[in-house]
This record gives structure tokens, sequence and C-alpha cells, in this order.
């Protein structure tokens, strides 16, 4: 096999797939990218046709990435290269046009300008058999649609939650013309939503519950720009088709909880506020909430809704801080605290164009839901739900 691309064009190929490659797999295959000069059938009759092109694929058995290239083809191939290797030596070579010529003994040269790098290759033949990119349902959304629904909801996806396997999963859901999609853990919820067009997507409502960590690539990859994204639907598989990209992901098959039910029904006091305001205020009190200072421990930050005021306070071992916003305020006072990184994280998911937020409770111990304002656009809904910590704070 030997083949010539473009430095531009195969750097632009080789970091997505980099992003999601697991860097220790007990599979040896798994570890690296496979490389079709031109495309074989065997690995997908998609592609094909075209006697200068590459097919580029990463997969770990639960998530994979295949994407193609076009480039000049001297010598028909196919090969697996460790996929840190090649992105760091690729990286390195000077710009202009690269060749990689892979030997009968397994060794691969990359050769850019007067450089030349020898590492060893595999034979493609080991790669897993990859899913069909088929699917029983499909639609279309902008990217930077579904680029701003992420953005809204993977921070509150859970991590590696043991017990409730489905919270390390985002929840899409589609109904009608519109998509949602919702991340939540122990502390928090989030929600949002955008619309697609009807002819777009099947009659029926699906959900599909997608894990968080790919949720968080597929973020990466997408553009602020009115390009399309196709997601298909399988029985077993998402896949996210943009430009010569087939991202797809195993669907979890777990349970995942009502969220609806789990908002109250009805709030005793509300308060509107700037969005701006609130999240300084926080980001100014959580240094003194998460400050450790001889030995002490970390603390919550506090609430107070009173007097068409909002006040944001913090004291810790590290010092104390109080700030008094401007807000108007409906319904009893009252005060309630939660952990620093869950209320500021929350915040920050909050658009840059909402200018006020509202806030809802109902007593220290149900948690605060946040909404963007009444006359926010419709089209870009979200919510979120953020569970309060115990406090032993009195209220001023």
């Amino acid at each position: 096999m030997k083949v010539t691309f473009s430095k531009k064009k195969l750097m632009a190929a080789l970091t997505p797939a980099a992003g999601i490659s697991q860097t220790k797999n007990t599979y040896a295959s798994c570890d690296g990218l496979l490389f079709e000069c031109p495309p074989d059938k065997r690995f997908g009759d998609y592609d094909l046709g075209n006697p200068d092109l590459c097919r580029i694929s990463v997969f770990d058995f639960e998530k994979g990435l295949r994407t193609t290239i076009e480039c000049t083809v001297h010598e028909k191939g196919m090969c697996v290269i460790h996929t840190q290797s090649i992105l760091q030596i690729v990286r390195a070579l000077p710009d202009g046009e690269i060749t990689m010529d892979i030997d009968a003994n397994g060794g691969a040269v990359l050769s850019g300008g007067k450089v030349n790098v020898r590492i060893s290759a595999g034979p493609g033949e080991t790669f897993p058999t990859m899913p069909m990119f088929i699917g029983t349902k499909s639609f279309r959304i902008a990217q930077y649609r579904l680029r701003r629904v992420l953005s809204e909801t993977v921070f509150a996806v859970a991590q590696n939650d043991l017990l409730r396997m489905g919270f390390n999963g985002g929840l899409l859901r589609i109904k009608g013309n519109e998509l949602i999609i919702v991340g939540c853990d122990n502390h928090k919820l989030a929600a949002s939503c955008c619309t697609v067009s009807p002819s777009d997507v099947e009659s029926e409502d699906t959900e599909i519950l997608i894990p968080g960590k790919f949720l968080s690539e597929l973020h990466r990859l997408l553009s602020d720009t009115e390009d399309e994204i196709i997601m298909i639907l399988g029985r077993k598989h998402a896949i996210f088709h943009l430009g010569p990209i087939y991202f797809f992901t195993r669907i979890l098959e777990t349970g995942y909880p009502d969220y609806e039910k789990m908002l109250p029904s009805a709030y005793t006091t509300e308060a509107f506020l700037s969005r701006t305001e609130l999240l300084e205020a926080v980001e100014r009190a959580s240094i003194i909430a998460d400050a450790k200072v001889g030995g002490g421990t970390g603390t919550y930050i506090k609430l107070e809704f009173m007097n068409n005021t909002v006040v944001v306070s913090s004291v810790s071992s590290g010092g104390a801080i109080d700030e008094t916003l401007r807000a108007a305020v409906n319904g009893p006072d009252l005060a309630i605290g939660f952990e620093s990184r869950n209320l500021l994280d929350t915040l920050k998911a909050c658009p840059a164009d909402c200018e006020w937020l509202r806030l809802r409770l109902n007593s220290p111990l149900m948690g605060m839901r946040i909404d963007p304002y009444d006359e926010y656009e419709e089209e870009k809904r979200f919510m979120y739900f953020v569970l309060p910590t115990r406090m032993n704070i009195p209220l001023k």
C-alpha cells in the first residue's frame, strides 16, 4: 500500500478520530486507525467507486467514527496504525504532501519533505467489524441548533453513576417537530429543546438514551453554522452524519426517569433578575465557598430572596462575602444553599443571549428551578433544576 495525502486534509481527518480513540483497550486493533485506500467493501458498501479516496475509521465496540479524504493511491491496500503515533508524526512533518508507504513486513514509512519516519503498522483485516450506517428513522437539523442544545445540557449528565446507570446518558426525545435533550445527575437537571421541520422526522414520538461522553465529543465536532447534520436511529445505534464524517454510538438500553414528574407542580417564591449579574455574583462567592485555608473545608453558596433583592453570600475558612442584587421577588422570604460547583456550572450553561432569568422555589429543601424570562425566544427554551444543600446560617 502506498498513498499520498495533503497534510492539511490528513490532519483534518485525524483530529476528530483521535478524539474518540481509546488510549488503552483490551483489543490492540481498537487502539489504532483503519486506513482503507481505496475503501474496501468488506468494511461497508458506501464511499465506494472513487479510486483516489482513503477511508479512515476508529471503533471501540461502543462508539466510533468514519471519515473519508481525497488522496492519490499509488498501491491499493489497508492497514491499522496506532492513533497517537500517526497523529503526532503527521503534526510534526513539514507542510505539503505526505506519503505513506506500507511494506510487507508490517512497517509504515511516512515521508514529508526531506523527513522519513518509520513506525509499525498492523494488517487491516484485524480491525473489528463496524455496524452498518442504516436506520428506520432519521431527521435533519442545523449544526448550530444541535450544538446549542448540547451545550445547555451535557454538563448535567452524570460521569460515572454506578447506582443509576441511566444518568450516565443524555435523553433525546423527539416529539412531533421538537427535539428535547435532557441531562441529569444526583444534584442537577437540565433540559433544552429546538425545532426541526415536520417533514424531517417520523410522526411517532421517539426516545433514546445516548452516553454522555459521546455527546460531549459530538458537541466538539459541531460548528456554529447552518450546515445540516443527519441523525439516523437504528435498532441499537445512533448515527450522526455531518459532511464526510459518520459518528456513531451504541444506544444505552436502560431506563430513564420521567424528569417532568421530578419537578414541583407549583412554586411559592419566584424572582426575576439579570443572568449576567447573578452569574458574576456566584462566581465571586464560589471563590470563598471553595476556599480551604488552614485545613478548613469548603462550604456552600446561600441565596436569600427578600424585599425585591437576592443576596448572594458565602462563609468559609477562607473568608466571607455577600452581595445584594436587584430583583423582582414575589412570595414569602426564603433562603436556600447550594454546592458552589453545581450552581456555578448551571448558570454558566445558560445561553449568553438570555438577559433575564426566572428563579422559582418552595423551600430550602426542595431545590430551585431556573428558566428564561417569558420574553426569551420560544424556540430556545431551556430549563434547569438544582438541588440544595443543608445550611446552618440563619436568614438575615
